[in-house]
């Protein structure tokens, strides 16, 4: 009769278990990095290794080297008295903590004593803490907008920059010196239509060697900028096309734009400062595709005979390589060392090719965002669809995306992430785009005629997906959105 009494069973179990390789870790650490780390890990990686070594430093190629009198000029030597007094002097110069307001700090003060809501002091926060120490955009403003906070919308980015460029120092919060300037000549109100037009994307028209304005030359590219203005059959009529420019017009736009400030952002102490160098650049061309096997770069054909660049931005990463001569044949320490070399030079060129053909994927998919500058444009792109197409795990795709920043071809820079978006998101920004530019005064538009208007779009919903999505906007119904509020 068999024992049925309690006691040890030996069970067996099958269990499949992924153990990475030592390569396998290091190539997925050097994909998850920064450039400015992946700076560091090299030159640790060369210190470290006698197998590798720098080829072109492209941080110290930027460096400025000292320059030496090559004529009859005399110099003299200081005493070593002389030139430990100096570099203390330029010691204690150099280290003295900066006591001034930085210009966050004054913008910050600003915009927490008006009278705005949570979400957007949370916007503006964020535009603030991306300005540059010369007051500009380090990140394109879309990139800021917080998705967990749906009223985080168009027209409220606008609204914040609106207010931000006019706090004092005005013309801050812009993407360069000439938009700044064009604020700044808003908000005086007395700006003469020809310094608004000068500075309206023609502020080339005032670029000379002379050391004073050529009034008359300027006025000549002015009438032909106006010449060109007026054939184009789409353009809508502006101020400047029914001006009959005189060459005092002219002068008077040039003394007033000499008027305005073109850094406004001078005079503050600076903040800790935290450079982002884009990890690739996206550029337009015209003509056919090169044909290059340049592994540095890729192209996307576009339409009218053009196409895109996408290059991968150096920055300061050094290239590294294997030492000329370096001899491993009867040394086992050194075969380890030329290995392990090897092994790091192919996680490079893993991390390098893995970027590019993302970013190409990516400015494939957003063809319409690059052509058009524009979030609406965006197509829907998500990591597990990218990994799919390159054979990865999306895991892989997401260390990839993490802390990379594409440089756009109108010079704004992008978090990669912000390219990955999923069907809701295009319907979202379709159905508040929608709603926010009904015309005032217009009844607003129902549900069902919102689907109606998607659906002319080529955006497929059902009505009970369209009143979810606005609820998520924090958008009222028609009924609401149509009643006009007490006085």
């Amino acid at each position: 009769m068999p024992d049925f009494s309690y006691g040890q069973v030996q069970q067996t179990s099958q269990v499949q278990r992924q153990v990475l390789s030592q390569k396998q870790i290091q190539s997925l650490k050097l994909l998850a990095m920064s450039g400015e780390d992946l700076n560091a890990e090299i030159r640790k990686a060369v210190n470290e290794n006698p197998a590798l070594e720098i080829v072109r430093d492209n941080a110290a190629a930027d460096t400025p080297r000292a320059s030496f009198p090559n004529d009859n000029t005399r110099t003299s030597y200081a005493s070593q008295a002389g030139n430990e007094a100096a570099q203390k002097f330029q010691d204690a110069y150099e280290n003295a903590a900066d006591t001034r307001e930085t210009l966050q700090e004054h913008l910050l003060f600003q915009l927490n004593v008006m009278k705005l809501s949570p979400d957007e002091k949370a916007l503006g926060k964020a535009l603030i803490e991306n300005l540059d120490e010369n007051g500009r955009h380090i990140l394109a403003p879309a990139s800021l907008l917080d998705k967990s906070r749906p009223v985080q919308n168009t027209a409220m980015l606008n609204k914040m920059l609106h207010i931000i460029r006019r706090m004092d120092p005005e013309g801050t919060c812009c993407n360069d010196m000439e938009e700044s300037l064009y604020v700044q000549a808003q908000i005086a109100g007395d700006a003469p239509p020809l310094a608004l037009f000068i500075l309206d994307g023609h502020i080339d028209v005032l670029y000379s060697n002379d050391a004073t304005p050529d009034i008359e030359r300027i006025k000549r590219k002015i009438i032909k900028l106006q010449e060109a203005s007026k054939r184009e059959s789409f353009g809508g009529e502006r101020a400047i096309d029914s001006l009959t420019i005189t060459s005092a017009d002219v002068e008077n736009a040039v003394a007033f734009i000499s008027r305005l400030n073109p850094h406004p952002a001078q005079g503050y102490g600076k903040a800790p400062t935290h450079y982002i160098s884009p990890d690739i650049a996206v550029t337009e061309a015209a003509g056919e595709v090169p044909n290059t096997s340049d592994e540095n770069e890729m192209f996307v054909e576009n339409t009218h005979e053009k196409y895109f660049r996408i290059t991968l931005a150096k920055g300061a990463i050094p290239s590294v390589r294997i030492a000329p001569g370096f001899n491993a044949q009867h040394h086992k320490e050194l075969k380890k060392n030329l290995k392990a070399a090897e092994q790091f030079l192919d996680n490079l060129a893993y991390r390098k090719s893995l970027l590019l053909q993302s970013c190409e994927i990516i400015v494939k998919t957003q063809i319409g965002f690059f052509s058009s500058h524009g979030k609406g444009y965006l197509e829907e792109l998500t990591q597990s669809e990218t990994a799919r197409i390159l054979g990865v795990n999306e895991s892989t795709v997401s260390r990839m995306a993490n802390e990379k920043f594409m440089q756009t071809p109108w010079g704004q820079l992008f978090p990669l992430k912000y390219f990955f978006t999923n069907s809701q998101d295009k319907v979202k920004f379709a159905l508040r785009q929608l709603i926010e530019n009904r015309a005032s005064g217009k009844k607003p538009l129902s549900d069902r005629e919102l689907v109606e208007k998607l659906a002319a779009q080529g955006i497929h919903v059902a009505r009970r997906t369209v009143a979810k999505y606005r609820t998520q906007l924090a958008i009222g119904s028609s009924y609401t959105r149509g009643k006009t509020p007490k006085q």
